[in-house]
């Protein structure tokens, strides 16, 4: 059991992520303004590339403590290329977030990231857990869709 597999530490880590995404569009996206989006989101991916090589390296000893043949060989293709979905979603946020303000913005990521999650958990998609979409899970997302509708309407 690692530090992270802490609850209390984990639910501090996701609200410190939150936290950190929910003022990276606002700023990327002023950015924009004065540059353009698509540097803005290069930029964005050029700075975070220093701290997560600093961690990768501290976490995996300079990469020797990952068995990279077996990694290679035994890994799903779809599994190396997150960093272009990440890509995508840095680069919409960067063009968006100024035209439409970060409430709705984000809001409208957040649920539609749910609305994923929940799915990919009904299935068990990309070996993530199988975890059944209850009625409550289900009326949970109900909330969620319309709360970002009174915040995108009102």
């Amino acid at each position: 059991m690692t530090a992270l597999d802490e609850v209390s530490l984990g639910v501090i880590l996701l609200i410190i992520g939150g936290v950190c995404t929910g003022i990276q569009g606002p700023m990327n996206g002023r950015l924009a303004i004065s540059t353009s989006g698509s540097f803005s989101a290069f930029l964005s991916f050029a700075l975070g590339f220093w701290p997560l090589l600093i961690y990768f390296l501290a976490d995996t000893k300079g990469g020797k403590t990952v068995d990279w043949p077996t990694a290679a060989k035994h890994t799903p293709g779809y599994a190396w290329l997150g960093g272009v979905f990440g890509g995508i979603f840095v680069l919409i946020l960067t063009l968006v977030i100024h035209r439409r303000g970060a409430a709705i913005t984000n809001g409208i990521i957040v649920v539609t990231q749910l609305i994923i999650s929940v799915i990919i958990d009904q299935y068990g998609a990309f070996d993530n857990t199988q975890r059944d979409c209850t009625g409550l899970r289900g009326g949970g997302l109900a909330c969620m869709i319309v709360g970002i509708a009174m915040v995108t309407l009102f």
